[in-house]
């Protein structure tokens, strides 16, 4: 009984660690930088009213470094910094590099 139980352990061990590598591998992709963009706007402080946002941040390999937290909405300035930041990394990603 407990080796099926250690069995079991192992395995979702194995599959949590799949799931936070398949997140990543997705996260990496370029195309969703362009959509991060532009879905950002809609959380902005405006558009949220009377709700939140949870904004939770984790580093690759999955350890959560802020969050998760409820902020009432992004301000302008905030949604303009995330864009840049966006981009910068869209370009890096995308700059030819022989």
């Amino acid at each position: 009984m407990s080796d099926d139980i250690d069995t079991i352990a192992a395995l979702q061990n194995e599959v949590d660690t799949l799931k936070r590598k398949l997140r990543e591998a997705e996260a990496f992709q370029v195309h969703q930088l362009h959509f991060a963009a532009d879905t950002l706007k809609k959380f902005s402080v405006d558009r949220i009213l009377g709700s939140s946002v949870i904004l939770e941040v984790s580093s690759v390999g999955g350890k959560t470094v802020l969050g998760p937290v409820a902020v009432n909405g992004f301000s302008a300035e905030t949604i303009a910094a995330l864009t840049a930041d966006l981009r910068r990394t869209y370009q890096d990603r995308t700059e030819f590099k022989p």
